[in-house]
């Protein structure tokens, strides 16, 4: 019985032992962490309240919070929050005060060397001292908008095959040409989807992917801060790279042979790349593909502003 007793208790000790240590992790086989989100934007809890009162009683802040749930930086001067759907100055405020940066950098969603994830910085944006100075004659709603435009990357891989025989489509020895191919993509609102590769004569590949827009905002041309003209919109700088000479890519606009703009249809731009092969191997060769543009998106709330009795 006492060696029963014992043993139970060198069970017990060695379990809890266990239990106070967290689990190895394995890293991630994935480059990305993933997503189709880049800036995760709300009011603040009671920025705006409620509601407020009019004749000038009751000043108020609307304060914009942002997280960086994406995995492209961020910097301050890059992202701008605008407020509408009040007039300015009805609540003590000109339009130049409707404009706001942030108040620090947002960084980016990262992963760790284990394959953990960690979060990506949050930052605010705070109107102060609105206040609805006239006098209503009853209680009036208002909708208060914010609109936030935020410059931001996609980064997507793929990978080609490179074979000594390129139409060689039995050998399956090291990858396959003539196949779609998986594509791993950075957290973000616009997507590359859909990577085939297909092989096109003895010494030259072709490969084609899909641009899509993922999120719930718009797309601007990059740097025009999402007030550029009509045709700045839905308009993505695209950028491919293998690594090897004698790429060319057809779809691209104002660039060169493997860059320039898209502009996206219904969402969806296709583009189609073909690579010479001078040199030829068995093995798989790394695609980087970048997409930069502009994202605007907004949430809206209401406010009551209450007549003040007398």
């Amino acid at each position: 019985m006492k060696k029963y007793i014992f043993a139970i208790s060198v069970l017990l000790i060695f379990l809890a032992g266990c239990a106070g240590k967290e689990p190895k992790t394995t890293p991630q086989k994935e480059p990305f962490i993933g997503g189709t989100i880049g800036l995760l934007i709300s009011f603040s809890e009671d920025a705006p309240p409620k509601e407020v009162y009019d004749l000038g009683g009751f000043p108020f802040d609307v304060d914009v919070k942002l997280v960086n749930d994406g995995e492209r930086f961020v910097a301050k001067e890059d992202c701008e929050v605008k407020l509408s759907g009040i007039e300015p100055g009805e609540f003590g405020k000109t339009a130049s005060d409707m404009k706001k940066n942030p108040d620090a950098d947002l960084a980016e969603k990262k992963k760790d060397a284990e394959g953990g994830v960690i979060k990506g910085a949050e930052s605010h944006v705070t109107f102060s001292n609105l206040n609805y100075a006239g006098a209503l004659s009853g209680n009036t709603p208002f909708n208060i908008r914010a609109d936030v435009c935020y410059k931001y990357r996609t980064t997507a891989n793929a990978k080609l095959c490179v074979k000594e025989n390129l139409l060689d489509a039995a050998n399956k020895d090291v990858c396959l040409v003539n196949e779609d191919k998986k594509t791993f993509n950075s957290g973000a609102p616009v997507q590359v989807s859909e990577f085939r590769e297909s092989a096109i004569g003895s010494d030259k590949v072709s490969f084609s992917f899909k641009v899509e827009e993922k999120g719930n905002g718009d797309i601007y041309k990059a740097g025009t801060k999402c007030a550029g003209s009509r045709s700045d919109e839905d308009k993505i700088y695209v950028k491919v790279e293998t690594g090897i000479t004698g790429l060319s890519c057809s779809g691209l606009s104002n660039g060169t042979d493997t860059q320039g703009y898209v502009t996206l249809y219904s969402g969806e731009r296709s583009v189609r790349c073909i690579q010479e092969l001078s040199q030829r191997g068995n093995y798989e060769k790394l695609v980087k593909i970048d997409l930069d543009y502009d994202y605007k998106e907004d949430i809206t709330t209401e406010i009551l502003v209450k007549h003040a009795s007398a």
